[in-house]
């Protein structure tokens, strides 16, 4: 690459006895020589041999189109020159001028905009060659051709040059004419990541994990992201290699401390990146393990013989095990079993403390909760109460303003008297004292965590109950959209021009809308906004792996999404090759006799055969695919030949989809 450039004080044309000060005009870092020529008619003139000087004089003598030469080698360098660079220049009179101005398609350009020129000429056929310049550097964009046009693509945000040059198509000259034009880059607002965050609120092995980018750059510009995860170890895993992707998801399969590290850049920028984030992360194993209600169905004090239920409501992890140990004057220890309940008849009176432990099956410690309560065991005859089934008329996920109706029974005392307090995020709002009556409703108004209590004592009981029972539910402003079902026919294959018709199945349907993504083979093809339409057609024009994502939420939801569900399906040209066999018009074979056997199949799409010989034990290639169904040879040997053909469809990558073998003994 020439890496040497150089000018003139005094631009082309000048007159005879003009003084032109040739200069160089970059700098390099090593020490160069210089050695300044002329040649004019095929003649070369040596101004001055190598020297340290950076310019010297020239005062041409006669008329003519001449190319300044420049070569530079290194002070201590072995060949002849290590640099060179020419350039064109006209003394006396210059000729007609070829070239009428140069038109740009713009004045101002940004990174990745098209340059078209247009070379408007004072008469035709003329030759054209341009040259841009940046940098200080001059590129051949095209050589000499009739084209009086050249498209450039803008790769730098710095200013630049054309140099167009232009002669006649019988002229023996370097050029007859040429013209200089500028044009001029504006810088781009620089790309800056201001926001990466990960959407889930737990971050879990074996569950999909989703990580948003937001950037701030110029209006209109395309932004690609590249996505690398990072494990404790420094091992690096591409996630995502540039696209416009702003929401990048995996399945991380074991727990550990994660960074995921961010490139991007404008889509025409020439940099590996314009701006890079680094977010860390911690995966666990599952979710944290804890309590939220112990409690029995009984209350304490209670009788000797009596059976108490202990149950344990935890949440997180993937297995759990419950382990009991009731302390006292009569002792038990159930050791880690996997019911959340456990029976314990009482035998002695006396002050007992009930705890639970609960740990995950694969977790190596102790435990990772605990609870516990006291309970007093007493000799008192009474028939104790208990709460017998606790119902509502709602599943745990309730519209806010639905009505709530829980009802209660129980049995044993002798006149039983209702309670209930119905708890908001911990605060009470409402509480319905001791009645005959076994049920209540309400209607929350309000969204939030709401918890129902239902007590139940004897008439003549002292206590604030004899037992209870607790029931949660989850109020919202809305129901979030979850995606139950995708529905399409199935079929053994789906072929180029079928339909593909989708349905999704969601509750509260009328409320939900749905986003869908189309892609072939990971390329992102169709895009929806959220829409009502639940179902959701294409048909094929390709083969490949087509991959639709659905996006569903409610019409109230503040989130991108309340649920997202993926599907595949492959897409093929053809059916497969299938029934492929061999057949020879031939039932005797003899040695130095032509055979020729001929393939037909089933199925497939342009179908390819590839045919095989073995001979003496050994498989030999003998024909490579190709449309051709039928293969002849000659055996020259008493032995027992085989024929194998290959088959598939044209464009099928597989080595083969269907084969026959055909033995002869000749």
């Amino acid at each position: 690459m020439n890496e040497l450039a150089i000018n003139c004080n005094l631009d082309s044309p000048q007159k005879r006895d003009s003084k032109i000060v040739i200069n160089i005009e970059n700098e390099c870092d090593q020490e160069l020589l210089y050695k300044y020529m002329v040649g004019c008619n095929g003649k070369w003139s040596v101004l001055k041999d190598f020297t340290c000087d950076k310019n010297m004089e020239w005062v041409p003598k006669k008329d003519g189109k001449y190319i300044v030469m420049v070569q530079a080698k290194k002070r201590n360098g072995n060949k002849s020159f290590d640099y060179v660079s020419r350039t064109n220049y006209i003394i006396g009179d210059a000729e007609e001028k070829l070239i009428n101005d140069i038109v740009l398609n713009k004045n101002k350009f940004v990174l990745g905009d098209k340059i078209k020129i247009y070379v408007d000429t004072n008469k035709v056929p003329v030759m054209f060659r341009y040259w841009i310049k940046i940098d200080n550097r001059w590129q051949l964009a095209k050589d000499y051709s009739t084209d009086n046009t050249l498209i450039y693509t803008v790769k730098t945000e710095n200013n630049g040059e054309i140099l167009v040059e232009c002669k006649n198509t019988d002229s023996k000259s370097d050029f007859d004419d040429f013209k200089k034009v500028n044009f001029f880059i504006e810088p781009l607002k620089k790309v800056q990541i201001i926001d990466f965050k990960c959407l889930n609120s737990s971050l879990i092995c074996n569950s999909e994990i989703m990580f948003q980018i937001l950037s701030e750059h110029e209006e209109n510009r395309t932004i690609l992201y590249k996505f690398f995860k990072i494990n404790s170890s420094g091992e690096v895993n591409l996630i995502q290699n540039y696209s416009t992707k702003r929401i990048v998801s995996y399945i991380e399969k074991k727990e550990g401390n994660y960074r995921l590290l961010c490139l991007a850049k404008d889509m025409y920028s020439n940099n590996k990146f314009d701006d890079r984030a680094i977010l860390n992360f911690n995966v666990e194993k599952y979710k944290k393990i804890f309590i939220e209600n112990f409690t029995t169905n009984v209350n304490s004090p209670q009788l000797s013989d009596t059976e108490i239920v202990i149950k344990v409501q935890a949440i997180g992890g993937n297995e759990l095990l419950y382990r009991y140990i009731i302390e006292g004057e009569y002792s038990e220890d159930s050791g880690y079993i996997r019911f959340s309940s456990y029976v314990w008849k009482s035998k002695c009176q006396g002050e007992y403390k009930i705890s639970v432990f609960v740990k995950d099956k694969s977790y190596d410690g102790e435990y990772e909760a605990y609870d516990s309560m006291k309970f007093v065991i007493d000799d008192k005859s009474s028939d104790p109460v208990n709460i017998d089934d606790f119902t509502l008329n709602k599943h745990r996920n309730v519209l806010k303003g639905e009505n709530i109706r829980a009802v209660v029974s129980a049995s044993g005392g002798v006149n039983l008297k209702y309670s209930f307090v119905i708890k908001r995020d911990g605060q009470t709002v409402e509480k319905r004292e001791y009645s005959k009556s076994n049920w209540i409703e309400f209607k929350p108004l309000k969204r939030g965590d709401y918890e129902i209590e239902a007590r139940v004592r004897d008439y003549y009981s002292s206590r604030e109950y004899d037992c209870h029972a607790i029931k949660n539910i989850d109020v919202f402003d809305y129901i979030p959209a979850n995606i139950d079902y995708i529905l399409y026919p199935i079929r053994e294959y789906y072929m180029v021009g079928d339909k593909v018709s989708i349905s999704i199945i969601t509750q509260d349907t009328k409320n939900i809308v749905v986003k869908y993504i189309m892609s072939i083979n990971e390329h992102k093809i169709e895009e929806t906004g959220f829409v009502s339409e639940k179902n959701y057609s294409f048909v094929p024009k390709c083969r490949g792996k087509y991959s639709i994502d659905i996006f569903a939420k409610n019409v109230k939801s503040t989130f991108e999404f309340d649920s997202k569900k993926h599907m595949s399906i492959e897409i093929r040209d053809a059916i497969p090759v299938t029934n492929t066999k061999i057949f020879c018009e031939k039932n005797k074979f003899i040695i130095n006799e032509p055979v020729t056997f001929y393939v037909r199949s089933e199925g497939g799409k342009d179908v390819l055969y590839e045919f095989y010989i073995m001979e003496k034990g050994d498989w030999i290639l003998t024909q490579s695919y190709s449309k051709k169904n039928n293969y002849t040879f000659v055996p020259f040997d008493n032995d027992e030949y085989k024929v194998m053909v290959l088959s598939k469809s044209q464009y099928s990558k597989d080595a083969y989809e269907d084969y026959d073998i055909f033995t002869i003994n000749v």
